[in-house]
């Protein structure tokens, strides 16, 4: 009988496989950096066998002198980034404080955050090699260079990718070649309609340590007009030219180009090997399309298609809700960092601004003038005179009352036309009706 209990082996080791790859790599490196540091001054101790208080001021001088490998300054956010690394190891090793909450390194916080100041007024801290969405010219290039669509292996499997990113939220490198063939299945409407589901697996916010934190939504994507952009189109050929073998559930998603096909057996050929593509390649599609294809953007990485797909989605009046359900953000303001101002936006904001410093009208998407001044009715003699009365009870007296106008207006007649002056001929009859005689 079979036993019901496995050795577990270490559980040291079992968590540590469980932790995100390039966040352990990241923490390695950092530490390691920290550790060179502190030879310089003549420390040799590993960091968590420094007390607190002199943990603490190493910490502040080597966040005020820690440079780049070319020797220029971090970003801000890099050096925040380092202190999390140094944290996240400290943790693992039993620190007794902690470097983000303990009072113990308040003077580490602090002289980060006057670093971080000292940085912005040097200008640093926007971002500037951030990734980028793409625009539609890029999108459409891709096209028409066939680095995207269904003509070749390559560009199959660009769009596959792009596809995957954008319907489903995929993020850059991980979450795709974790991907396995059964994730995404072939599914119908009850019209009929057919549409691709995903199965998520692990993410970067749904880890799966909480069982319950699952999406709110299975993540589709519908089929459209039957061309090459077209999603179940691409997922269908894609299905006909991977060897039969890896078209099992637990089967590799993406696979290796088959670079000894000759384009005249394109037809007949299987277009991909029965083994994963590299992780090398697969973290570098968007950034290898993009110079193939002779885009000059160096912001064009495999992030940007997740840019894409929510800066796409926000400028279409998609609701941050909907959009954080198929992303899988947990906290609606993380979207900020990803929809921004398009160009063509921020061309049509410029040109308003220049029309109105110019002096001349400035017009919006409806061309409705915006600095026009707003227009008023004409309001009569009799009305203005009515207005006094209006809602009132007079007992008693006698009463004589003169309106004087500089400007005559016409006389009201009975015999003028309800239509023309409706609210002159009701005026001039409550007036008529009038009695002041004293009670």
């Amino acid at each position: 009988m079979a036993s019901r209990f496995v050795d577990a082996g270490s559980v040291d080791d079992f968590i540590l496989e469980q932790e995100n790859k390039s966040t352990a790599q990241k923490t390695q490196r950092d530490v390691k950096l920290l550790q060179l540091f502190l030879v310089n001054k003549n420390e040799e101790r590993n960091i968590e066998d420094i007390p607190i208080g002199e943990l603490n001021e190493y910490m502040s001088d080597f966040i005020i002198s820690v440079r780049t490998k070319n020797g220029k300054e971090y970003e801000p956010s890099s050096l925040r980034s380092l202190l999390a690394s140094f944290e996240r190891h400290l943790k693992r090793k039993n620190y007794p404080a902690s470097i983000i909450n303990d009072l113990a390194f308040e003077k580490t916080r602090k002289t980060l955050e006057s670093k971080q100041k000292q940085l912005k007024k040097q200008g640093k801290g926007n971002k500037p090699n951030a990734s980028v969405a793409l625009t539609t010219s890029e999108l459409n290039t891709l096209y028409e260079k066939d680095l995207l669509g269904t003509r070749s292996p390559e560009s199959l499997l660009n769009t596959l990718w792009l596809n995957n990113t954008m319907h489903f939220g995929l993020r850059g490198c991980k979450e795709h070649r974790d991907m396995c063939w059964g994730d995404v299945k072939l599914k119908q409407t009850a019209d009929g309609e057919e549409l691709l589901e995903f199965n998520e697996r692990q993410t970067k916010t749904r880890t799966g340590s909480d069982c319950r934190d699952v999406r709110k939504m299975a993540p589709k994507m519908f089929a459209t007009d039957g061309s090459e952009r077209d999603p179940v189109v691409v997922y269908k050929l894609y299905e006909r030219k991977r060897p039969g073998k890896m078209n099992e559930d637990d089967s590799p998603f993406y696979l290796a180009v088959n670079n000894t096909l000759k384009k005249e057996s394109l037809q007949t050929k299987e277009w991909f090997k029965a083994a994963p593509v590299g992780i090398n390649k697969l973290n570098s599609l968007m950034k290898t399309m993009a110079q193939k294809a002779g885009i000059n953007n160096e912001r064009l990485r495999n992030h940007s298609g997740r840019k894409t797909m929510i800066q796409t989605l926000s400028e279409n009046d998609i609701p941050p809700t909907h959009i954080a359900q198929l992303s899988g953000h947990k906290n609606l303001k993380s979207l900020e960092s990803y929809s921004k101002v398009s160009s063509k936006q921020e061309m049509q904001m410029s040109k308003v601004l220049s029309g109105y410093t110019s002096g001349s009208a400035a017009k919006t998407s409806s061309d409705k003038t915006v600095n026009s001044p707003p227009t008023c009715s004409p309001i009569s003699e009799a009305q203005q005179a009515m207005a006094l009365f209006s809602g009132a009870v007079i007992k008693g007296g006698n009463f004589s009352i003169n309106i004087n106008t500089v400007n005559q207006s016409p006389k009201l007649t009975l015999e003028q036309e309800p239509s023309q002056n409706s609210a002159k001929d009701e005026a001039l009859s409550k007036w008529k009706r009038l009695n002041f005689r004293g009670q």
